[in-house]
């Protein structure tokens, strides 16, 4: 095994914070692109009714509260857009199943990882993403558009991802299946497949170069 030259313990929370930079583990690089997409999307935070947060997603006006970035080719948001994220909000980057609540709240959680790894490959997987989607009972219609709010954010989230490059490689629904909670939840989960995908062979030792070890005893 490789080991890293850390000595004191700002070494050690050093190499912890570089996780959020380096290409080493897909389910942390894969949950931030889909933090930054999810985040970018006015469609998906305008359907899941978060009534405290809709002065951040709308301005006074009653426009999408964002402008142009012509530097970058996008929208950047004029809002707290990133308020629908984390771990007590509306967008979370784990599975999480809501108790019962009076207060009407709705939820995306998400998921990275993999279970099969293609015959004959020693350095490829076929990475699963799957959004599970909570939808309170008590709101469990979109008024405006007239349909089943988790079919209409299950929706956003396929036109958003399926055959996307979002990850650098295409990426495909596989599966979406409806369901419901105990506790007064709708439920829809979309699978994602990204087929043939690289399996963590990229190595970051701390305070060094990183490169590749797929070929490398450790």
């Amino acid at each position: 095994m490789i080991e890293d030259k850390i000595v004191s313990k700002t070494d050690l929370l050093n190499k912890l914070r570089a996780y959020r930079r380096t290409p080493d583990d897909d389910n942390i690089v894969y949950k931030q692109k889909i933090e930054k997409a999810l985040l970018s999307n006015p469609y998906l935070l305008y359907a899941l009714n978060e009534k405290d947060l809709e002065s951040e997603l709308f301005n006074d006006k009653g426009n999408i509260n964002w402008e142009w970035d012509e530097k970058n080719k996008k929208y950047e948001p004029l809002g707290e857009w990133d308020r629908y994220f984390g771990s007590n909000s509306n967008i979370r980057p784990f599975l999480f199943i809501p108790d019962t609540q009076t207060e009407v709240k709705h939820y995306i959680c998400y998921q990275v990882g993999f279970d099969e790894i293609p015959r004959y490959s020693q350095i490829n997987k076929n990475t699963e993403i799957t959004f599970t989607i909570f939808v309170h009972g008590n709101d469990r219609m979109d008024k405006l558009t007239g349909l089943p709010r988790h079919d209409l954010i299950a929706s956003i989230i396929r036109e958003q991802f399926n055959w996307s490059n979002i990850f650098g490689l295409q990426t495909k629904l596989i599966s979406s299946k409806e369901s419901m909670t105990d506790n007064n939840y709708v439920v829809r989960t979309l699978v994602f497949q990204i087929y043939y995908d690289i399996n963590g062979i990229t190595y970051s030792p701390f305070g060094e170069q990183s490169y590749i070890r797929n070929n490398e005893s450790w």
